[in-house]
């Protein structure tokens, strides 16, 4: 067996390691990206009749939310940078909490519905792969890709579950009821797994955890590029990632978030179309898993072309209505994907040291987008009566966001990919 390959493994038989992949799971399961989007369609109908809303009012809450992240993602990149992402996520989960009280305490204004959403994504941004992807970075290298897949298979399961159990809390109880019961969770699993578990590793890193292990390639790796925030800016790999995501972002999360109420539309019950998105949660953990084993092994572009170019046919099948299992198990392909491929070409492109703050921007323009891709399908639904169009156009932006990421060229050097014995300072990472 090779000693690269003994590194690589050696990443994975760290306790310590294991712990932070576990931890940054729950926190995703529990953070901003999972439970707005895949519980927002269970009270969609609920909050739009008790208040006379138009649905674009109602899913007007997620742009509110991305203009959120837009405003504090810079402010929690640069504190993940200096006071480590522990604390941060920590105090994003409590200030989320509050946020989803908050929801539940709606009174039919509009503006304190956006505004509420608003600061729930303030408060909140700390939850975000932004966070969770620092900790695991710091544990993994060799299989960085996989790490970083297991690591945010949370959002996987909360689309999993999430759609039953809100549609059966807002079914018996009412939506107020749904949203305390996530801020409940969010206290009382979230937080507790977050404290114990998720640490950022430094050299030294294992002793003081307690495992005795030294790990065979030396403490935590010093990684080139690395790239500042301003040296990022004035180059072409930010922007065309940016300009990537800002189209699949706006497709995976305006179909997803308008799903069951598009189900329901054609026929579906609320338990059968629930039934429906949970398919979507099941293929979110797989293509997490499966980008995240391809990125240990292909170039990321060509893996984001094998995960992200299907999720087109999804959408031309919804817009035809056939086959929906099979296409909302590609939309959650690309829903699974997405996190890791954005996570990971910044780490190799840009480097660790200030990834906190390139990864903050990153996630604002992909949460922007976020925010505009729901409230999109809404205003169409509510000028056609109808998602046709809205999902042709969700087609054409998964064609074009990943073939842009074919833009970027061979990964910069790299010195994380050095073997033991190396004499070089550098070795080239290539293409494919």
């Amino acid at each position: 067996m090779s000693l690269r390959r003994i590194g690589a493994e050696s990443e994975f038989r760290r306790d310590h390691a294991w712990r932070v992949v576990l931890a940054a799971a729950v926190g995703c399961a529990f953070g901003l990206t999972a439970l707005p989007y895949y519980t927002l369609g269970m009270v969609a109908k609920p909050i739009a009749a008790e208040f006379d809303w138009p649905r674009a009012v109602v899913q007007g809450g997620i742009t509110a939310a991305a203009f959120g992240v837009l405003a504090s993602a810079w402010l929690a990149g640069w504190m993940i940078d200096r006071v480590g992402a522990r604390r941060v996520a920590l105090g994003s989960q409590a200030g989320l909490a509050l946020g989803f009280v908050g929801l539940s305490m709606q009174t039919g204004s509009p503006t304190l519905w956006y505004a509420n959403w608003f600061l729930l994504a303030v408060l909140g941004v700390g939850t975000t792969p932004l966070t969770w992807s620092r900790g695991i970075a710091s544990w993994f290298d060799r299989r960085r890709g996989l790490a970083l897949g297991l690591g945010l298979t949370g959002t996987g399961f909360t689309a999993f579950l999430a759609p039953p159990l809100m549609t059966s809390i807002v079914a018996s109880s009412g939506w107020r009821s749904g949203y305390l019961t996530i801020a409940a969770g969010i206290v009382l699993v979230a937080m507790p797994t977050v404290f114990l578990l998720f640490r950022e590793r430094t050299p030294g890193a294992e002793l003081a955890a307690g495992t005795g292990i030294i790990p065979a390639d030396g403490p935590a790796p010093a990684e080139t590029p690395n790239v500042t925030l301003g040296e990022a800016l004035r180059g072409r790999h930010f922007w065309i990632i940016a300009l990537s995501f800002l189209f699949i972002c706006a497709a995976i999360t305006g179909v997803n978030a308008n799903l069951v109420p598009m189900l329901t539309d054609g026929g579906l019950s609320a338990a059968g179309a629930a039934g429906y998105a949970s398919v979507l949660g099941l293929a979110v953990i797989f293509g997490r898993l499966v980008a995240g084993w391809l990125l240990d092994r292909l170039w990321a572009p060509v893996v984001g072309l094998i995960v992200l170019v299907p999720s087109a046919l999804a959408c031309l099948l919804l817009a035809w209505q056939v086959a929906p299992v099979f296409a909302i198990a590609l939309l959650g392909l690309a829903g699974g994907a997405e996190f890791d491929l954005i996570a990971f070409l910044c780490l190799r492109y840009f480097g660790t040291r200030h990834y906190g703050k390139i990864y903050a921007w990153q996630w604002a323009s992909f949460t922007v987008a976020s925010g505009l891709g729901p409230v999109a399908f809404g205003a169409i639904f509510d000028a056609a009566g109808s998602y046709e169009t809205g999902l042709l156009v969700a087609m054409a932006a998964m064609l074009v966001g990943p073939a842009l990421l074919l833009l970027l060229g061979p990964y910069p050097t790299q010195l994380t990919d050095r073997r033991p014995g190396d004499t070089s300072a550098t070795r080239h990472a290539t293409a494919i």
